[in-house]
């Protein structure tokens, strides 16, 4: 905001203060005599002179050598105080019609700026019409030199300077912003007014070795360079004002952006205008160009006693160039987000704009836009194409592509989307297929409701094609398995981070069924995602799926039930789970040695109870029913068994119910057992190698 700056005043004031005492000799009639004036005090219009004297000799007709010296001048609502004010003009004119000093020096003493013997040339005629001319004197521990003229009324004042110190004006200047602060300036300011009014001010600045800090230096520069231009004018109560500011030379902090201009200068241009008595600047619009890495327009209003943005604020992106960008400019505010990890490349262009902390409208374009997560949770590669939404885009239509996705070891592979886009919502227009292993995520319909608000939502409506188990087996480094795994969801939401599935994934495998439904995701892409569903197994065959696992031959059907099942970062925390012999089971049911050994290891940590009896003698063994459930909280899986059971005094429960001759029953005795305990058992009996379980 544009005021006639302190220093400029002082100046000012000295220079018209002079030429308004010396404009008393116009009524003095000089004819070769010596005059000399004492007065103690001057008192008017807020200023406050003291202890003034008048001293003239007259050389020629209307040519006078002259004197005025001011012991002390107190400018108006005391915003400075002069001493020492001394103007001796060896070549002067003084009469009804002219003023003027054609070789003259100044002397003066004030903590901000001083002379001594400063020259000086002024005129001034009868109409008020006034020129001065100073030549070099102290301002700031630097040097400028000063050019005043009025004509009718309109006066304009030029400052050159050199050398001035930032620590200085701050000393001197309470106007200044509470900064630690230093730094000099080399500048050349024009000001332009009418009477005690400022409306114009116009000029170019060199700013160097500028170092600078706010007292909890979330504000900080380092050895900053800048040239800047300015030209401001009032007009109608606002000042508009034009900026081109270059930065070549520094670091700088804003928290939590650094910005380092040694790499590169960093340009800030446009316009801004503050309506004069009010504590708002509008932007319209300021430029910001980094040439290697983004250049970005700014328009809004900003409060600068909040300190924040009054109005929408309109970034319209010209380019930003990926992975700069987003390692410059993007990552300091992603930190504690799921996507402050990537790896980037591409560019992106458009129109953001924001409320508060939130997207309202966005219109982008992207040129092949590529992401990769560096936890390897998701990626896209090439991302492609124009996406976009709010009022002013109504009706208009969205198209964009990609080359390739992965969601966790999932890949997802080449797909177009076509998007219509209303003021409500963000339309996929016509269904999607998205090829995933040698099956697919058929996409029926998707849209983004209310985008960019509070209540923001993604609704889907998606089926998968069968994917092959052997396929996903592989995929995630399992042990090979049969089957295929198929799936409908006619209602996906997701909001505010979480995800609910309606519908069911179905697996078909070692000769039966696997549903999985109720399925629900919490912070799927964050440092701790949830996890939630129920799983239903239905008639699997027991020889296929120990076959698998290499856990020992068993013979039979099984089912089972995992119900309010619970990960917390991919770990489960929770369930209830059974898995035992369907009632009315009538197929051939047969155990082998190693999985009476594994299964005994399991179940109550016993290990090789086969070979210490003559039982080591038979390859398997008959059996009525099996089961083994277990219920996780805390930590700890309480074990159940088909019943229970008393032996030798000791209360267990069974796993294995033996039949025929020889008959081998499995018992459990320990029927609390810890996690990872039980984990660490498991781990041992399943001899597969590429098997993980957490």
């Amino acid at each position: 905001m544009p005021r006639v700056h302190l220093k400029y005043r002082r100046l000012i004031f000295i220079l018209l203060l002079v030429l308004l005492l010396a404009s008393v000799s116009l009524f003095a009639k000089p004819n070769n005599i010596a005059t000399s004036i004492s007065i103690d005090a001057i008192e008017g219009h807020g200023m406050d002179l003291r202890d003034i004297v008048f001293r003239f000799d007259s050389l020629l007709a209307n040519k006078f050598s002259y004197l005025i010296q001011i012991g002390s001048a107190t400018l108006p609502e005391k915003k400075g105080h002069i001493k020492n004010i001394v103007l001796q003009c060896h070549d002067g004119v003084i009469s009804k019609q002219v003023i003027s000093c054609n070789d003259g020096e100044l002397s003066f003493k004030d903590p901000l700026a001083s002379a001594n013997k400063t020259k000086i040339q002024f005129h001034r005629n009868k109409l008020g019409d006034l020129n001065i001319v100073m030549g070099n004197f102290n301002l700031a521990t630097g040097s400028a030199t000063l050019q005043v003229g009025m004509n009718e009324g309109v006066w304009q004042a030029r400052l050159k300077s050199r050398g001035v110190s930032f620590a200085k004006l701050k000393e001197m200047l309470p106007s200044f912003p509470e900064l630690f602060l230093k730094g000099i300036m080399k500048s050349d300011i024009t000001l332009v007014g009418n009477g005690s009014s400022l409306h114009e001010i116009h000029g170019n600045a060199l700013i160097s070795k500028l170092t600078f800090s706010n007292e909890e230096s979330t504000v900080v520069g380092e050895e900053v360079a800048t040239k800047i231009s300015f030209a401001s004018k009032r007009l109608e109560g606002t000042w508009q004002s034009e900026i081109n500011a270059t930065t070549f030379q520094g670091e700088l902090y804003f928290d939590p952006l650094f910005i380092d201009a040694n790499t590169s200068p960093k340009d800030l241009y446009g316009k801004i205008n503050w309506q004069i008595g009010s504590n708002q600047i509008e932007l319209a619009p300021l430029h910001f160009e980094d040439a290697n890495i983004m250049h970005l327009e700014i328009t809004t209003v900003i409060d600068f006693e909040q300190k924040q943005a009054i109005t929408p604020v309109q970034a319209d992106i010209k380019y930003a160039y990926f992975p700069k960008v987003y390692d410059v400019y993007m990552l300091p505010f992603l930190l504690d987000t799921n996507i402050a990890d990537l790896t980037t490349k591409g560019k992106l262009a458009g129109l953001i704009l924001l409320d508060g902390s939130r997207i309202v409208e966005t219109d982008l374009a992207l040129d092949y836009l590529s992401f990769d997560d560096n936890q390897n949770r998701f990626s896209i590669t090439k991302l492609n194409g124009n996406f976009g939404w709010g009022p002013r885009y109504s009706d208009k239509n969205y198209e964009f592509s990609f080359d390739a996705a992965n969601i966790y070891k999932l890949r997802l592979e080449s797909s177009k989307f076509s998007f219509s886009n209303n003021e409500q919502a963000l339309v996929l227009k016509q269904p999607v297929s998205v090829p995933i292993l040698d099956g697919a995520v058929n996409i029926e319909s998707f849209q983004v409701k209310h985008p960019g608000k509070e209540e923001q939502s993604i609704l889907m409506d998606i089926s998968l094609t069968p994917v092959s188990m052997s396929k996903l087996s592989t995929t995630f480094g399992w042990p090979e398995m049969n089957g295929n795994l198929a799936g409908y969801a006619p209602n996906v939401a997701y909001k505010q981070g979480d995800v609910d599935i309606q519908g069911a994934l179905l697996i078909r495998g070692f000769g039966g069924t696997t549903t999985i439904h109720n399925l629900n995701a919490a912070d799927l892409f964050g440092l701790t995602p949830k996890l939630t569903a129920d799983v239903q197994l239905n008639n699997l065959d027991l020889s296929s799926l120990t076959e698998t696992f290499s856990f020992g031959e068993i013979t039979g059907r099984l089912e089972g039930s995992i119900n309010n099942l619970q990960f917390v970062s991919w770990a489960p925390v929770q369930f209830d789970a059974w898995f035992g012999t369907p009632a009315g089971d009538k197929s051939r049911h047969r155990i082998s040695q190693t999985a009476v050994d594994n299964l005994t290891q399991v179940g109550n940590g016993g290990a090789d109870i086969l070979s210490k009896s003559f039982l080591k003698f038979f390859d398997s063994f008959g059996y009525d029913k099996l089961g083994l459930g277990c219920t996780l909280k805390n930590n700890i899986c309480k074990m159940q068994g088909v019943s229970s059971s008393t032996q030798e005094n000791s209360r267990g429960f069974y796993i294995v119910k033996g039949k025929g001759v020889p008959r081998i029953d499995i018992v459990g005795f320990t029927d609390e057992v810890s996690w990872p305990v039980l984990i660490s058992r498991l781990k041992r009996v399943v001899s597969t190698k590429e098997v993980i379980v957490n």
